[in-house]
């Protein structure tokens, strides 16, 4: 019997919602790590430095977690290895509900969740929507499998305090836990199938052999992986201060955190418009403007000491969100055009896990400037090198081959 025409297309749809879908999850029960956070310090009364220490080990064991699981991907394929992944997430949760001191969240959640959040990371969801789409559809697509990690934040950050409130962080961790082995797993193992490469009943493996030697005596592969942290970690720098900043300058908390909710939502759209761009003016226009929203969320912060008006604030999740959307979807379409063969896998899930080291490292220099010098002022300036150097390191890979 003769396929249908439109069978790849159709298969090409299907892997990128979803993942799509596993990304909203993903990074729904992630990025609720902020409702936890105030329960450790408010309720069980460790420090916030020791609290913060279970994420930033997370963040850790991620980064070097990523670029494992993309050169386990390139052998075995998305199946079994986001099978693991998504075990070891449930895993580190339910071990989570069950914890009775910090050195026990360290295990669970910085290590073991830690992990499975690596496996099932940004890199590695890319590179398997990399392989089913062609290089000039490859941005808008991963924007919009990127989407997820956006909207995901909308519906898990109220359900994990609702769920804190109802029956306590312990319990609320056994409830994410259940979602995952219940929602994410079927998802990620039935959902994803084998590449338009892969003929049906052959073991699954790479077409591309990786060769390092060439690949560590290139420039353009250092460029990249300078790219990969600076993306990153500007981003995460003003997610994790954006609300204590504003809070000094006289924002109301609950306004703050409603402006970080609507550039959770912005930012979905921006993933798909500015993928979308890539896709027709080049990635390194995309990742320029990009970059210019978020230098000027950053003049925006430095203008509401003279007034917080609503203007200004609205301007703010607006740029914020604009910078966003082009980073992680923009730095791993750009990786899987230039070096789509040597490794779709590794190449992205290096740039994940740089991206996630530069995650951890950013927001820590700009607390440590913060508290050295007691303003933000350090922390901003930061900000803009980091975005200045990867927007450089992104135009000499764009404009390079390798």
């Amino acid at each position: 019997m003769t396929r249908p025409i439109d069978e790849p297309s159709r298969g090409a749809a299907r892997i990128v919602l979803v993942c799509f879908l596993s990304l909203f999850i993903i990074f729904g029960i992630r990025l609720s790590f902020s409702v936890f956070f105030a329960e450790f310090v408010l309720v069980e009364g460790w420090s916030n430095e020791e609290s913060a220490a279970i994420f930033s080990l997370n963040m850790l064991v991620f980064a070097v977690t990523a670029p494992l699981a993309g050169l386990a991907l390139d052998r075995w394929g998305p199946r079994p290895v986001f099978g693991l992944g998504v075990l070891l997430m449930a895993a580190g949760l339910w071990l989570s509900s069950r914890a009775n001191s910090l050195g026990d969240l360290l295990l669970s959640y910085g290590l073991i969740e830690g992990i499975g959040l690596g496996v099932t990371g940004l890199g590695p969801v890319a590179s398997v929507v990399a392989r089913w789409i062609s290089p000039a559809q490859r941005g808008r697509a991963i924007g919009i499998a990127f989407a997820g990690t956006g909207l995901g934040s909308l519906l898990f950050v109220p359900l994990s305090h609702r769920l804190i409130e109802a029956f306590g962080w312990r319990d609320a961790y056994l409830a994410l836990a259940l979602v995952c082995l219940v929602i994410l797993l079927p998802l990620m193992t039935v959902g994803l199938q084998r590449s338009p490469q892969s003929p049906p009943g052959a073991r699954y493996r790479s077409a591309t052999r990786v060769d390092w030697r060439a690949l560590l005596r290139s420039p353009v592969f250092w460029a990249l992986m300078i790219a990969a942290v600076m993306t990153m970690g500007p981003v995460r720098s003003l997610t994790v201060h954006q609300v204590a900043y504003m809070k000094s300058v006289g924002v109301e908390r609950a306004t703050a955190a409603a402006v970080v909710g609507l550039a959770g939502l912005l930012t979905s759209g921006f993933f798909i418009a500015l993928g979308w761009l890539s896709d027709r003016l080049g990635r390194a226009s995309a990742y320029t403007i990009g970059a210019a929203g978020l230098l000027g969320a950053v003049v925006t912060l430095v203008w509401l000491r003279a007034g917080d008006t609503p203007a200004l604030l609205l301007l703010y999740a607006l740029l914020f969100a604009m910078g966003e959307g082009a980073r992680s979807s923009g730095t791993t379409a750009l990786a899987s055009d230039v070096f789509q063969r040597h490794g779709l896998g590794m190449i992205n899930g290096l740039v994940g896990g740089l991206g996630g080291l530069g995650a951890a490292l950013g927001p820590w220099l700009v607390g440590r400037l913060r508290d050295e010098s007691g303003g933000y002022d350090g922390g901003l300036l930061v900000v803009v090198i980091m975005v200045i150097v990867s927007l450089v390191a992104y135009w000499y890979v764009a404009r390079s081959r390798f």
